[in-house]
C-alpha cells in the first residue's frame, strides 16, 4: 500500500522551496511587530438574494444587522485615506451580496478617487452587462464570482437557475473590460472529481483566474458535521495534487490563466509554493483589516463578530488599527494544542486565524493532509 510522505517532512530536494518558505515567513513575522495596512475588506451588507447551504455568513434576504449609510462609508474611507497611503490599499467589497447596495457605485467611485484599488466578491446572479460596465467606469479592477460545480452541483448548494447566471456574469465582466475576472470554487466531495469540467467552464466563460477554496465550519455550517461538505485527508491531497499539476502544466504552456489555492494555514514546505503564488498564509490584523457592515472594525470578515475591536463610527479607524489589534498580533495564545511542539511553528505561527477559531479541532493543514 502506498503511504504518502507526511506534509511536514523535508528532504534534500525540498531545500530550495524551504528557503523560499522561510523567507516569506520572515516577511510576515516582521508585520507582527510593524503592521502595515495594505488590504481592506468592506463587508457592504449581510443581505443576499440567495441562501447558499455553505454560506460563511448565514446570509438571507433580510438582515437584522444595521448597515452603514452612504455618508458613513464615505466618511470612514476619507479618514483611512488621510491616515494611510491610500494608493497602497486594495479594497475587497464583500457581503452578503454587494450588488444589493443601491450606493455601491458611489462608494466604488469614491474610493477610486482616493487612490484605492478595488474588487467585488459576488454570486454573479445580479451582474448584468450594465452593472459590469458601471463597475469598470467607477474604477473597479477585479470581480470574483462563485462557481461551485457543474450546473447540477452548483445549483445543489446555491439554488435553481444560479449556474447559468453566474457563468454569464463571468463573460459580462470580461466583456466590460474588468482587468481580472476570477472564478472561485468551494471544493467539496461532490465536485472534487469535476474540477476539470469546472475549469473548462470558467475558462470558456472568460475567467482570467480560478481560486479553489475549502469549506469551513462557520456561518450556516457552524458546529455542523456534514460529511457532504468536508474533505477527508485523501481528498485534500487529491485537491492539492490537482492544483499543483495544473499550475505546472499552465506555466509550461505559457497560458496567462492562473489557478491557486486559497489563503489560510501552512501547507508544508513542498505544497506551500506549489499551489499558491507566494506566501498564502493568514495576514489578518497584520496587513489586513475589515469594516463590517455596521461599522465594526475587525481583522478579517471571516472571523467571529465577537472579535471586532471597536467601531469606526465611534473612533477613527486608524486608532483602532494601531491600538486595539493586539489580539491578532499576539501569537502566544496560539502556541497550544497541536502547535505547542510543532517544528514548523516559526513558519506557521498557529495557522489561519479564521480556521483556528471556526474549527479548533481541525485547523492544522499539516494534519488535514495526513491519514
Amino acid at each position: 500500500m502506498h503511504h504518502p510522505k507526511p506534509a511536514s517532512s523535508v528532504g534534500i530536494l525540498d531545500f530550495p522551496a524551504l528557503v523560499r518558505v522561510r523567507r516569506d515567513a520572515a516577511r510576515r513575522h516582521r508585520l507582527f511587530q510593524a503592521p502595515d495596512l495594505t488590504y481592506l475588506f468592506w463587508e457592504s451588507t449581510l443581505r443576499c438574494n440567495l441562501a447558499c447551504k455553505h454560506c460563511g455568513s448565514s446570509c438571507e434576504a433580510r438582515s437584522d444587522v444595521p448597515e452603514l449609510t452612504t455618508d458613513q462609508v464615505l466618511g470612514i474611507l476619507d479618514t483611512i485615506a488621510q491616515d494611510f497611503d491610500a494608493k497602497r490599499i486594495f479594497v475587497s467589497v464583500t457581503g452578503g451580496e454587494p450588488l444589493l447596495r443601491h450606493d455601491l457605485y458611489t462608494v466604488i467611485e469614491h474610493l477610486s478617487k482616493l487612490g484605492m484599488r478595488s474588487c467585488i466578491v459576488t454570486n454573479g446572479t445580479l451582474l448584468g452587462a450594465c452593472q459590469a460596465a458601471r463597475l469598470v467606469d467607477c474604477g473597479m479592477d477585479t470581480i470574483s464570482i462563485s462557481i461551485d460545480g457543474t450546473r447540477e452541483l452548483h445549483e445543489e448548494v446555491r439554488g435553481k437557475g444560479t449556474y447559468r447566471k453566474a457563468l454569464a456574469a463571468l463573460s459580462r465582466a470580461r466583456e466590460a473590460g474588468v482587468q481580472l475576472v476570477e472564478a472561485i470554487t468551494c471544493v467539496r466531495p461532490a465536485n472534487l472529481d469535476k474540477l476539470e469540467q469546472i475549469e473548462r467552464a470558467v475558462t470558456e466563460a472568460g475567467a482570467h483566474a480560478w481560486r479553489l477554496i475549502t469549506i469551513d465550519r462557520m456561518g450556516r455550517l457552524a458546529r455542523a458535521d456534514d460529511t457532504q461538505m468536508w474533505l477527508e485527508p485523501p481528498q485534500v491531497r487529491q485537491l492539492l495534487d490537482f492544483i499543483e499539476t495544473r499550475r505546472r502544466e499552465i506555466d509550461k504552456s505559457g497560458s496567462p490563466f492562473r489557478i491557486q489555492f486559497s489563503c489560510g494555514g501552512f501547507l508544508g514546505p513542498r505544497r506551500e509554493l506549489a499551489v499558491r503564488p507566494g506566501d498564502g498564509q493568514c495576514f489578518a490584523g497584520l496587513c489586513v483589516a475589515s469594516i463590517l457592515c455596521d461599522g465594526a472594525v475587525s481583522a478579517c470578515p471571516s472571523l467571529p463578530r465577537s472579535w471586532a475591536q471597536g467601531s469606526a463610527l465611534e473612533e477613527r479607524f486608524s486608532t483602532i488599527w494601531r491600538t486595539r489589534f493586539q489580539a491578532f498580533r499576539d501569537t502566544s495564545w496560539r502556541k497550544t494544542g497541536v502547535c505547542a511542539d510543532c517544528s514548523w511553528w516559526d513558519v506557521c505561527r498557529g495557522g489561519g486565524l479564521h480556521e483556528r477559531l471556526a474549527q479548533p479541532e481541525s485547523f492544522c493543514w499539516l494534519e488535514r493532509q495526513e491519514g
